[in-house]
């Protein structure tokens, strides 16, 4: 099915018309760059049960109503038709250093601590407080979005977006995580290679090809085609500059690496993705990256205010923004509080990026 738009009121919208696809490509071939879909934001977190809820709300209570969401197991998210997911992930080389969390220890709850002894990363949202996942191993996340891609070849490219937690929570006796050292992001960059294959794996490498730096090739060549990627799924780093830095390793531009970069500005060497998260605030920001063949993530939703009103203000600006990938908490309504739930305007899983030229197949 190929979807058809006009995009000129969009562009007027942000000032952009003429800017689109500024690349020298040819017009007809959808790209990467080229789409629009829903994914959902800390993928893997479960509800915080009420007891646990509660004792936070009695010393947060902003932090409470922060909290207060969670999600299905991540193949039923991708069956709904969730393209972009979030993952945090916990250096934890050694094992065992998230296995008895303080909040469900305070309240006498029980706690499923399965595979958390054993080494490697761990995805939760934060230790101590919010610790309960779908899948608490990093590689046992991967593993099953790897067999639902497989399983499933034609799917549009799906982004997988990496936080690296290593951030002190004031509590007395909580945990206290390990930093990110170029060591720790050897092996998370080996945890990903472990899961998904060299064909199933867009790289910085891939999308570079011949260029010298990663920017040029996005400029010059703009992201690979739509129809060469479909069944891939491609990691992006989102932390800020310091992190970053320690990511590159001394690579200018990615090189070797298995994740892309939050990039801050785009004539960096190695940008070529994007994190704007505010499509009110930020709108035009996004309109900009994406006229220029940037891939961006924006947020549709946050902290649960808009499930808890039915705003779809921010909704609107990310659909209307051209960021690709938009995230939501809800992707179906929690129905006590409203209707609200995130989905693209034609009800797919995919459609037509509205600043492009290209439809898609």
């Amino acid at each position: 099915m190929r979807f058809g738009f006009q995009n000129g009121a969009a562009l007027a919208l942000f000032g952009l018309a003429g800017c689109v696809n500024t690349a020298p490509v040819d017009s007809c071939t959808a790209r990467v760059s080229d789409i629009q879909v829903i994914g959902s934001h800390n993928s893997y977190k479960l509800a915080i049960p009420a007891a646990e809820l509660g004792l936070i709300e009695a010393q947060a209570p902003e932090w409470a109503l922060a909290l207060d969401y969670g999600h299905l197991p991540l193949t039923e998210q991708l069956d709904l038709g969730m393209r972009q997911l979030e993952l945090d992930v916990y250096y934890d080389p050694q094992g065992g250093l998230y296995k008895d969390p303080l909040g469900p220890r305070l309240v006498g709850a029980e706690y499923d601590a399965s595979g958390l002894e054993q080494p490697g990363f761990k995805t939760l949202h934060v230790q101590d407080v919010d610790a309960r996942s779908t899948c608490l191993q990093f590689t046992q996340c991967l593993s099953e979005v790897q067999a639902w891609s497989a399983a499933r070849p034609d799917h549009v490219p799906m982004l997988i977006l990496i936080n690296a937690k290593q951030a002190r929570i004031e509590l007395p006796n909580s945990t206290i995580p390990l930093a990110f050292d170029a060591a720790a992001f050897d092996a998370l960059d080996a945890e990903i290679r472990s899961v998904f294959g060299e064909d199933h794996l867009l790289t910085p490498d891939d999308v570079r090809g011949e260029a010298e730096t990663l920017r040029d090739a996005v400029f010059a060549d703009g992201w690979p085609a739509l129809s060469e990627t479909r069944g891939q799924v491609f990691f992006a780093l989102d932390e800020p500059p310091t992190v970053v830095d320690v990511y590159r390793r001394g690579e200018r531009s990615l090189n070797g690496h298995a994740m892309f970069i939050n990039s801050t500005a785009p004539d960096a060497p190695d940008a070529a993705y994007f994190t704007i998260n505010d499509p009110v605030e930020a709108g035009a920001d996004i309109s900009a990256r994406v006229s220029e063949g940037f891939v961006v993530r924006t947020r549709a939703d946050a902290n649960t205010m808009e499930a808890r009103t039915g705003d779809r203000t921010r909704l609107d600006a990310a659909l209307a923004s051209g960021a690709q990938y938009i995230s939501t908490d809800y992707y179906q309504p929690r129905a006590e509080w409203s209707d609200y739930a995130a989905e693209l305007p034609n009800g797919g899983t995919s459609r037509a990026n509205p600043l492009s030229t290209c439809g898609i197949e």
